[in-house]
């Protein structure tokens, strides 16, 4: 039983020494790293094009995956949001902005980069700095793995700002005045709202604002509803009316104004006819 113990504890010695990956800042696929961002700065794409392979896929933040041809596409794009990309240098120290590669027992090789994104939005005019991490799996000399951690709402907004600008947003807004009927107590509205609140959080992720606000006289309530596209909104219609809320909503409020807001579809036009809303289109302005 001793040997067996002394073997044991040897045994866990022995793997605590082994060497399972080697850290490297200064090789070859480092530099390649430093290289991508140095051309992504001068808004290359050639050199993007020539050390990604044609079978790579990219993980954005949001854990949405995109081939090649898409990741492309989507450097393109940034070049339309931003001017003055830059990017801060490395130098190995650990001090700062840093890209190490990591060479594993298993044969696997990846490098990681850690730096900040600083540029100026076209259609915002915002200056934003936003620190990233990118990690990058190799097959052979080509980049086979591409998975991005950082917040990206910057690019969101300036995406927004775009395209209210041209007039090409597919968002969509209602806009619902109403007063509250004889009888119900803030307290039973309150609740009741909780629930249709839980129920959209829970079945419509596309519906990304879902307010009521109260009048200071307590007799009205206005209603800001926000979906990413008219068939959001179509979905939300099917859920309110074949849910089994519809009678309770009308029950306590009396809809006295409906409008909606952005370039709506004749399909969302023809699904709310019923209830005789008013649309209004963009001329101006953006919006988140």
């Amino acid at each position: 039983m001793k040997n067996f113990a002394l073997i044991a504890v040897l045994s866990l010695l022995l793997s605590c020494g082994q060497e399972f990956a080697k850290i490297k800042v200064t090789d070859e696929k480092s530099k390649i790293i430093e290289k991508i961002f140095e051309e992504v700065s001068a808004e290359n794409i050639e050199y993007l094009e020539e050390v990604f392979s044609d079978k790579m896929k990219m993980v954005n933040p949001k854990e949405m995956e995109f081939d090649k041809s898409s990741f492309i596409l989507g450097i393109k794009d940034m070049y339309d949001l931003f001017d003055n990309i830059t990017f801060e240098s490395s130098d190995g120290n650990a001090d700062g902005s840093e890209i190490e590669t990591n060479y594993y027992s298993n044969g696997k090789v990846w490098t990681s980069i850690w730096n900040n994104f600083s540029a100026t939005g076209k259609y915002t005019g915002q200056e934003i700095n936003i620190p990233f991490h990118i990690s990058y799996q190799w097959e052979g000399n080509k980049i086979i793995e591409e998975f991005q951690f950082f917040d990206m709402t910057a690019f969101e907004n300036e995406a927004t700002a775009r395209n209210a600008q041209n007039n090409t947003s597919k968002k969509i807004s209602f806009l619902i005045e109403m007063r509250i009927n004889k009888g119900k107590k803030l307290n039973e509205i309150k609740s009741f709202l909780s629930e249709l609140t839980s129920l959209m959080r829970k079945n419509e992720p596309e519906g990304y604002d879902y307010g009521y606000y109260i009048s200071g006289d307590g007799k009205k309530v206005t209603l800001i509803e926000k979906y990413l596209t008219s068939e959001a909104a179509i979905k939300h219609a099917d859920n309110f009316e074949g849910g089994p809320n519809m009678k309770t909503f009308l029950e306590m409020f009396t809809l006295e104004s409906f409008i909606i807001t952005g370039n709506s579809t004749e399909q969302l036009k023809d699904r709310l006819k019923a209830w005789s809303p008013e649309y209004r289109t963009p001329i101006g302005g953006w919006s988140h």
